[in-house]
């Protein structure tokens, strides 16, 4: 049985990844700066939990031993939560830490939390241009604020460790997308109507992901191997909109090449990457919630 190391535990995402490992007979050493509540998803006393606070190297090294992979989601999540500078130095220091103690302690299956945004999205200022759609994992980056820069160069950074270690470990860097449980599905879908082709939701291209099985691709993401490091686009088959999808597109990219058709509501995010090396099958939608 594996032993798995996981940070920002008590998070939103954390608590379904946990529970997610649990499930599938791991063991889990779950850390954070705050302690596990009363929540739907786990209980404090099925898995092992640690005060850390993952910009101090010492903690995040000494809390890590003995676990056999990691999967990294502690963060700050956005640039709005605190100043500019602040989540850039959180999100770039946590994962410098976790990717050195790793090597240290010789863990060779990491997963980092990044984010659609490392192409550039929600938080940029205005809407920028897209080469190509649907998006993949090859798509230039656009990143402008703090937190999008801090998931982009946190792949960067995952293909420098990888360098300093070839053949002996594997990163998933999973860009999850605007994540969900079932309440907030049925919230959307309640709505009298979803409009697209403004402001945010163009930002976003119109992607969602239901966090079960977000918490899913990660673990497979220490299970399979396709070695080295990889990014992988983590977002449900359907957008968030009512429109289809290539006419949301004409309206708001219309120098966009259509490189795959996107009939009706398919996403303009394409995760066959994720499908082909994670094994990895979204099939749950707001639209029947």
């Amino acid at each position: 049985m594996k032993t798995v190391f996981v940070t920002g535990s008590t998070g939103r995402a954390g608590q379904y990844i946990v529970k997610d490992l649990l499930d599938h007979g791991y063991e889990v050493v779950g850390v954070d700066k705050n302690p596990p509540g009363g929540t739907s998803a786990i209980r404090a006393a099925d898995y092992t939990f640690k005060i850390v606070d993952v910009t101090d190297f010492g903690q995040v090294l000494s809390a890590m031993k003995g676990c056999d992979a990691i999967i990294h989601m502690a963060a700050i999540p956005n640039p709005i939560m605190a100043p500019e500078h602040e989540v850039f130095r959180v999100n770039m220091t946590s994962n410098w830490n976790v990717l050195e103690a790793a090597e240290v302690h010789k863990v060779d299956r990491v997963v980092l939390a990044s984010s659609i945004n490392a192409v550039g999205a929600v938080f940029s200022k205005g809407i920028t241009p897209r080469p190509y759609f649907p998006m993949d994992e090859d798509h230039p980056t656009y990143a402008e604020d703090a937190y999008s820069q801090s998931k982009w160069l946190g792949e960067e950074i995952a293909d420098a460790f990888v360098r300093r270690r070839p053949g002996k470990v594997q990163i998933a860097s999973m860009r999850f997308h605007g994540l969900m449980d079932r309440e907030r599905q049925t919230a959307l879908n309640a709505r009298p109507e979803r409009g697209g082709a403004h402001g945010n939701n163009a930002k976003h291209f119109w992607g969602w992901t239901d966090i079960a099985e977000a918490a899913r691709a990660c673990v497979l993401a220490i299970e399979v191997d396709f070695g080295g490091h990889e990014a992988f686009f983590i977002n449900g088959e359907d957008t968030s909109a009512d429109e289809p999808t290539e006419q949301l597109i004409s309206a708001v990219y219309p120098e966009a090449e259509i490189r795959t058709p996107m009939p009706g509501h398919r996403s303009a995010i394409s995760v066959e990457k994720a499908k082909r090396l994670l094994g990895w099958e979204p099939k749950v939608t707001w639209r029947d919630a």
